[in-house]
């Protein structure tokens, strides 16, 4: 929109660029927001259409990612919502770089008392990271990501490519940028 109102009255430009942009975001008008929505591949739930996070999700369909996700785009999800706590020195380290060898093969840290391998490579249901990431109630702890106060699981589409990239083996990072 842009519009910027001035007045005198405090608050009343704020009020004036709210009442632009609700008129110009209204259900029967056409413009940026309702077309932006009719591009919104059918199988993206409201749920990730209306959470940010689901952005990478375009962007690997656009790709031609979502099939058979490279490690970096599943890298770039746990960047954006496990690194946070899952960093040097916490039971699983998603940093860049270590990761995938601390994913790959390796069993769930000893504080979860069910155990299991945290990826077991073309096995995403015996894989306890995709049980973290999909169970409402995990056999142990709670489900991932997690805020101070409770779970925030993260959209389908991008639990669905979790899914494919462990599924389809859970190849590692591309180590040599491309280069033969």
């Amino acid at each position: 929109m842009g519009i910027v109102l001035r007045s005198s009255r405090p608050g009343a430009a704020v009020a004036s660029t709210v009442s632009a942009l609700l008129v110009g975001c209204s259900a029967g008008a056409p413009g940026p927001a309702r077309d932006a929505q009719a591009d919104v591949p059918a199988e993206m739930s409201a749920v990730d259409r209306q959470d940010p996070r689901a952005a990478l999700c375009a962007s690997a369909d656009a790709a031609g990612l979502t099939a058979a996700p490279p490690f970096d785009l599943i890298q770039q999800i746990f960047d954006d919502n496990c690194v946070s706590c899952h960093s040097p020195g916490a039971d699983v380290d998603l940093s860049p770089g270590v990761a995938w060898s601390n994913l790959v093969g390796r069993p769930a840290p000893s504080l979860e008392t069910c155990g299991g391998t945290l990826v077991v490579p073309g096995d995403a249901d015996a894989s306890y990271l995709y049980q973290k990431l999909t169970l409402t109630h995990p056999c142990s702890g709670a489900q991932m990501p997690r805020t101070e106060f409770a779970s925030d699981p993260l959209p389908d589409c991008l639990i669905a490519l979790v899914r494919a990239w462990i599924a389809t083996g859970a190849p590692g990072p591309d180590l040599d940028g491309g280069a033969d």
